[in-house]
């Protein structure tokens, strides 16, 4: 039976793809398979550019991979570690972590693969030059052309222009410069030619920037539709029972950090297409590329063995088809196997044979986290549904263990094997592989050629299972998992990681000292293994004293946990340093916290993060504030902050926010975006007002525009705008130096914005009211001067300050001279207000 004439016959056979906490060697439905047999006659690939998570377009992606079934690939030259987060605490690296496996899952969604390049996203940037002053250009020129020749696409498409400096992201227009040197570079023998020893050179046919009217608004120019190429990628795909624009909206909302939930679009949607090098296309992106098997050397026996297998397919009984894949399978190997397209269409084939077989395997550990040195259980399932003749002839784990001849799979009956290995103590211990060296503020290391450009790497320690189907040899690469059953959510499955016997977590991550008197540092103890022991010590700079010196710490179970408690007095002057928890035992030191990032849309992520922590003493006066009220936003570590300087901060339900509660704080405190994303902020901001006429002082942190949940934020106009100072060694200026807020209690000075981080901050107010006061002047290198970053205004016996400064950046970071100037924004109270209390 034809495969193309059962499309619209199954459409009812659809079945959700996969999410997140199920693996992806779960079995898939019956028409991804025929979609999948249905590609194996198309040879084409498609690579796009971009700077960050979610700049892709996934109607673009979504088109080629499963409309017209080209190999589709996105190249993000970060991780957008220097983003915000809209739904947790993860800023830098740990927000890269969850940005990269939310890409990993958007790709799963629209059927693109996933690469990078080793750009550290340091923050906003407002025209490439500042990008590239901070970004090794080689090093990322260098990889982009490595992912070009590993994955050989005929075309390549930016999202942004090469020419539009100044007008987007500086990262945004740097990603498209790098394309365009990159996709003519890639096929330069003399360009990088340390990468030959693994890949060939390539030269893709054309490079298109993929634009539309949004480049163009508010630009002064108009966008003439007819001067580019324009494709409909709405297309319906009746095999899926899903429009591509259906699909690319479901992985555009996987973006969920970011806030990107959309809803599913059905119907045209026209992308336009500008060429910028290559051979020009009239009608179609593709044009003049042959995506048949002509592109392959003596083919024709193989095209004939895949029309076979097409016309015999049967969705009812998919195992009948069998035979024909083994006939494809054995006519490519008979062809050059160093042919890019040879091994890719090998290894769909070897796919849809499991898939076809109705073969389920899978990996289990008792475990998720497991110690160097322990000893570890494996139990591998294997299952076939079908009537097919199926044998497990080897299973390996790693370098591990091997078992051969397990044995032969009765239909629908699970065949079930332990394998116990022991770690070794010197095994590598799990680490996002580009996190392993320390990076620089441009730049992540990675010496590892082969893993340079990898979402991630793909397991801890693989298992390799070695099948024969029917006579033909297949083998499936597994990671292990321990799966986990929770009531309310079903099934989740946590990737195994390999974890130092025992890791420190300091209570803090910041400790100011505003004088003499020693405080309490607390530090957690974590046991990875049964029978630990070992001795605590605390590491700091020259004249700061710990007591006592060491302690012994003896941890008899795994998991346990045991809080030891130090005191740290600080030196007479002012200091600042590196507090650094370390542990000895089993001849060696450990020297690192285990971090977990956990949401049901991704994997649980592990991350080893040193186990240090800034120490200053700092002449830092807290004037008459001490009691915090915090309402938090979309997420971010400003309360932990707070305390390590001293103040008392309660974090506030929005129940809690009333006027007559509030009364008992010295300052409110409203998190970054909450004006964005808390649905009902209309109804707390007035409590918010009423609290600060009637004498207390409101702070309110960054939010953008877009989405507001209320008609003025404030008790007097003020816009938001677009307006960022992203250089954060950037000068500052006072508007006002007697302002209450420059003067009391700490005398700010220019020094008080030395060593800040990523930027001095986003978003800023070009418009206010004549109650506000603007404090601050800031300015750019080679821009305007913005005044909007700090505004006071006295509101009845109170005040409302509005600041896009990056708070929630720099007091966690332990900037001394945001916090000095924070306290006197805690602190100020109008002229001629009174204690509200």
């Amino acid at each position: 039976m034809n495969i193309r004439a059962l499309i619209l016959s199954i459409t009812l056979l659809y079945i959700p793809l996969l999410h997140a906490q199920t693996p992806v060697d779960g079995q898939p439905n019956v028409s991804k398979i025929i979609q999948e047999i249905n590609h194996l006659n198309t040879l084409g690939s498609v690579m796009y550019f971009a700077a960050h998570p979610d700049d892709e377009n996934q109607r673009v992606i979504g088109y080629f991979a499963r409309a017209k079934g080209f190999e589709t690939a996105y190249t993000a030259l970060t991780r957008g570690d220097g983003g915000q987060n809209l739904i947790g605490k993860e800023i830098r690296e740990e927000l890269g972590i969850l940005r990269s496996q939310e890409l990993i899952e958007a790709r799963k969604v629209d059927g693109g693969q996933q690469f990078f390049s080793r750009a550290n996203d340091f923050g906003y940037s407002k025209n490439p030059e500042e990008t590239l002053s901070v970004w090794d250009k080689d090093q990322v020129l260098a990889d982009a052309v490595w992912n070009i020749r590993k994955f050989r696409p005929d075309i390549i498409i930016t999202r942004f222009s090469p020419d539009r400096g100044g007008r987007t992201h500086g990262h945004h227009t740097t990603s498209a410069i790098i394309a365009v040197q990159a996709f003519s570079l890639a096929a330069d023998p003399t360009a990088f030619p340390e990468q030959l020893e693994y890949v060939q050179v390539w030269q893709p046919k054309r490079i298109f920037w993929n634009t539309n009217s949004w480049f163009f608004r508010g630009k002064g120019e108009s966008f003439d539709k007819e001067k580019y190429l324009g494709v409909d990628t709405g297309e319906y795909i009746p095999v899926l029972g899903q429009s591509v624009g259906e699909i690319a909206m479901e992985a555009r909302s996987q973006h969920k950090c970011q806030g990107f939930g959309a809803a599913l679009h059905r119907g045209e949607n026209i992308e336009y297409f500008k060429l910028l090098d290559g051979e020009k296309a009239d009608k179609d992106p593709m044009e003049g590329i042959d995506t048949s098997w002509g592109r392959v050397n003596d083919s024709k026996d193989l095209q004939k063995a895949i029309e076979n297998l097409q016309q015999n397919f049967s969705p009812i009984q998919p195992s009948s088809a069998i035979p024909y894949l083994i006939k494809v399978k054995e006519e490519l190997g008979k062809l050059d196997q160093s042919n890019h397209w040879v091994n890719v269409k090998t290894k769909k084939v070897e796919k849809l044979l499991l898939e076809c077989a109705g073969i389920w395997l899978e990996a289990l550990s008792p475990e998720s986290i497991v110690a160097q040195g322990d000893s570890l259980t494996i139990n591998v399932s294997s299952l076939v549904r079908t009537s097919s003749k199926v044998s497990i002839e080897k299973i390996k784990v790693g370098d591990l263990a091997e078992k051969t001849a397990v044995g032969t799979l009765a239909e629908n009956k699970i065949l079930k094997e332990e394998i116990n290995v022991l770690i070794p103590e010197d095994f590598e211990v799990s680490q996002p592989y580009w996190l392993k060296e320390k990076p620089t503020k441009g730049m992540y290391v990675v010496n590892d050629q082969k893993m340079i450009g990898l979402p991630e790497k793909f397991a801890e320690i693989p298992v390799v299972i070695y099948l024969n189907i029917d006579g033909a040899s297949v083998k499936k690469e597994l990671n292990i998992w321990q799966k986990r059953v929770y009531p309310a959510k079903g099934e989740r499955y946590i990737p195994l990681k390999i974890v130092p016997p025992v890791s420190l977590t300091l209570d803090q991550s910041v400790w100011i000292f505003g004088d003499n008197n020693s405080k309490e540092v607390t530090v957690s103890v974590l046991s990875n293994t049964d029978n630990f022991e070992g001795v605590l010590k605390l590491n700091t700079p020259k004249g700061w004293k710990i007591e006592p010196q060491q302690k012994t710490v003896s941890l008899s179970d795994k998991g346990q946990k045991e809080e030891v408690k130090f005191t740290i007095t600080p030196p007479k002057k002012d200091s600042e340093g590196e507090l650094q928890a370390v542990i000895e035992g089993n001849g060696k030191s450990y020297k690192q916290g285990l971090i977990t990032i956990d949401y049901d849309h991704i994997y649980r992520q592990v991350y080893l993060k040193p186990s240090t922590a800034k120490i200053i003493k700092l002449n830092i006066d807290k004037g008459n504030a001490q009691k915090i009220a915090y309402l938090m936003g979309a997420g971010d570590a400003m309360p932990e902050s707070l305390e390590a300087a001293g103040y008392e901060v309660d974090v506030l339900s929005h129940e809690q926010i009333k006027a007559a509660t509030l009364k008992s704080y010295d300052a409110l405190i409203i998190g970054i975006r909450a004006y964005n994303v808390l649905e009902n902020m209309r109804y707390l901001q007035p409590e918010i007002l009423k609290y600060a006429h009637e004498g207390g002082t409101v702070i309110a942190q960054y939010n953008t525009s877009f989405r507001l949940k209320v008609d003025q934020v404030g008790p007097y106009p003020l816009k938001l705008s677009r307006d960022r100072i992203t250089v954060e060694e950037s000068p500052v200026s006072f508007l006002n130096e007697k302002h209450k807020t420059l003067t009391s209690p700490n005398k700010i000075t220019e020094r008080d914005f030395d060593n800040w981080v990523q930027e001095r901050g986003l978003y800023y107010p070009n418009e206010w009211g004549k109650e506000y006061k603007a404090v601050l002047k800031m300015q750019d290198p080679n821009q305007d001067p913005v005044d909007g970053s700090l505004l006071v205004a006295d509101y009845g016996k109170g005040a409302f300050i509005y600041s896009g400064i990056s708070w929630f950046r720099e007091l966690p970071a332990g900037v001394s001279g945001a916090y000095r100037l924070f306290a006197n924004l805690l602190d100020y109270k109008p002229a001629n207000s009174k204690d509200i209390k």
